[in-house]
């Protein structure tokens, strides 16, 4: 088998403008600020060299805090247009003057994070104003423009513990009313830096078949490492190619190909739920489809859930009084 990504991720900025409590952006130690143009353009050329199937410009930031997005986007679609070309935002940036500028954009995927329909708790949870971003919507998916900007458009709810199921029903309920489609999804601990009831699963992990780029340039082992702590080079040094074949990236999805994602850290650690499949003999993929189906059956990971007193995202106090005291 021919060892590409089927995806690379790259942070254009590490800069976001929420402060969700069940994201560690708020406490990271590295600065926040946008990827070089010339940085990004070498990322671009790299990624021409083999058949990528998939690019995210995203990663911990949120990449409408990025003053040359859509100069960026532009510059994938016109480099590598057989790329699908996916995004992820929480949407209270995408102002309809930024939709009107993507049109004939067309984005293969389009995933916004809303999280809550009631105004004060969406305050609360991501310290944005729930009206602007429900504008920012209907624009967006007017049936004008739409299917000009993206093929498709998911908006995404994270579940917390305390997540009512009239919150996740009125949620579903616009995504049915928009047609667009839903997705909601339990916390991610971020390696045991966030609070979550959600245990680490047995099964291989998706994020091994991927590379991502923090805005520095920096290799990090996925986006639950925000901080790069666990990464393995710079592309300033080596191409995306080169970085992912590197001996630490094979040990990785190595291991998680075999079923010991719990005998490497920090995946040990790490509760995303998501199966790895990328690269995978068919044996190796068979066992993860039971571990994963096992897992949702058991823990209900994503969809509809009623709210549990499990462990919550608290556990971001630990996380910056830690960072406090180093």
């Amino acid at each position: 088998m021919v060892e590409i990504p089927r995806l690379v991720a790259v942070e254009t900025t590490s800069h976001c403008n929420a402060r969700c409590p069940f994201c560690p952006h708020g406490v990271m130690a590295r600065g926040h600020g946008p990827m070089d143009d010339d940085l990004f353009a070498k990322i671009i050329e790299d990624c021409r060299a083999f058949p990528l199937p998939a690019i995210e410009p995203f990663l911990v930031g949120d990449p409408f805090s990025d003053p040359q997005i859509l100069d960026r986007l532009a510059l994938i679609r016109r480099r590598l247009p057989k790329t699908a070309l996916r995004l992820y935002t929480n949407g209270h940036a995408l102002t309809p003057q930024k939709t009107d500028a993507m049109r004939g954009l067309r984005l293969d995927h389009l995933f916004i994070s809303l999280n809550t329909l009631d105004p004060a708790r969406y305050e609360a949870v991501m310290g944005l104003r729930l009206e602007r971003t429900l504008d920012n919507l209907a624009y967006l998916l007017d049936p004008a423009r739409r299917d000009e900007v993206a093929r498709r458009v998911s908006l995404r709810m994270t579940r917390l513990a305390d997540t009512t199921l009239a919150e996740q029903d009125a949620f579903l309920a616009y995504c049915r009313d928009k047609r667009v489609r839903p997705l909601i999804v339990g916390l991610f601990n971020y390696k045991g830096d966030v609070g979550s009831d959600l245990p680490v699963p047995r099964h291989g992990c998706e994020h091994t078949g991927r590379l991502d780029i923090l805005a520095d340039g920096r290799v990090t082992l996925c986006c639950m490492d925000q901080e790069g702590e666990h990464g393995w080079g710079s592309v300033r040094d080596h191409s995306v190619l080169e970085l992912y074949r590197h001996r630490e990236a094979r040990r990785y999805r190595d291991a998680h190909a075999r079923g010991r994602r719990r005998e490497v850290e920090p995946c040990a650690s790490c509760n995303n739920f998501w199966p790895g499949f990328h690269g995978a003999r068919l044996g190796q993929q068979l066992r993860t489809a039971v571990d994963y189906g096992l897992y949702q059956l058991r823990h209900r990971p994503s969809g509809r859930r009623p709210p549990t007193s499990g462990a919550q995202a608290g556990s971001l106090i630990a996380l910056r009084r830690r960072r406090a005291g180093e």
